[in-house]
């Protein structure tokens, strides 16, 4: 389990690597999933990889400190070129399960894989 400070750093690392992809993840505690906020990739930049590549990354991350991620599945206000199902598909394909289907949002949930 990383502190905050190695949290930080990592994610920062994978935010500097991907500078085409917007990426905001959120961690409060030790208890606690990490919260994958945000993964876009920037509007004249898709089609190319970038965000699979970031993401990759992320769950990497993540198995390595031995915590899940969460997040819940909203294309971004305006951004009229994400499909849902492709997107929920995109998230089951990277070890996210539904958690809790809901009326409105979708949570997902990714357990840490083996080290």
């Amino acid at each position: 389990m990383p502190t905050f400070a190695e949290f930080r750093r990592d994610v920062t690392g994978v935010q500097a690597a991907h500078p085409d992809v917007e990426l905001h993840l959120v961690w409060t505690g030790p208890d606690e999933a990490v919260t994958l906020a945000l993964i876009r990739t920037l509007p004249a930049r898709r089609g190319r990889g970038l965000a699979e590549a970031a993401l990759r990354e992320v769950t990497a991350l993540a198995d390595g400190w031995g915590v899940p991620l969460r997040l819940t599945v909203e294309p971004v206000t305006g951004d009229d070129e994400v499909d849902l199902e492709r997107l929920i598909a995109w998230y089951v394909r990277h070890g996210f399960v539904v958690a809790r289907p809901g009326g409105g949002s979708l949570v997902m949930r990714r357990p840490p894989g083996p080290l």
